[in-house]
């Protein structure tokens, strides 16, 4: 099918929605479609091998190299759907729901809507608003916080405040 380019016949297209949230386990061939802004969590890699680009070219007209064989030996065919079971918690004026928890990070979607304190604490915590405003206040220090922010909570960091009426992704490992 590969060779062929039969790939409508190889790969299924998923309707996406704003709000969607889609765990693609490594090993996964996946694409992101035209139009589609997406926010990516993923264990570190140095290594993407490109099966297909649409048929693309540079200024010079050539076409970027694919990795056919390589992608091959990795592929988990054919693309085993785990449903992950996804759990909800509260704290005062937050919500917290756990999206995923893989081997190597867990993704929360968290919605506040008033004041939390501290709602976890993990070696780091990496978060992006993808909607609403407020503020984490660190050490006395105030920190605005609006749709698009993204930040890294270290280590060092042991108490924290948020306020406002936010929507987040939230990581860790």
């Amino acid at each position: 099918m590969v060779e062929n380019g039969d790939w409508d016949d190889l790969l299924r297209r998923v309707n996406v929605r704003k709000g969607d949230f889609f765990y693609v386990p490594s090993g996964t061939i996946h694409a992101i479609g035209k139009g589609i802004m997406i926010l990516e969590t993923q264990q570190s890699s140095d290594i993407t091998y490109r099966v297909y680009d649409y048929d693309r070219t540079d200024g010079q007209g050539n076409k970027r190299e694919l990795h056919i064989q390589s992608s091959a030996e990795v592929t988990r065919y054919p693309h085993d759907v785990k449903q992950q079971v996804k759990t909800t918690a509260s704290l005062r004026d937050l919500t917290m729901t756990c999206l995923v928890k893989a081997d190597y990070f867990t993704v929360y979607h968290w919605q506040l809507d008033g004041i939390a304190e501290t709602p976890l604490q993990k070696d780091y915590l990496l978060a992006s608003v993808i909607g609403g405003k407020g503020e984490m206040i660190v050490d006395g220090t105030r920190f605005a916080m609006q749709t698009g922010d993204h930040l890294i909570l270290p280590a060092s960091v042991r108490d924290y405040e948020l306020k406002g009426t936010m929507e987040l992704i939230v990581s860790h490992e």
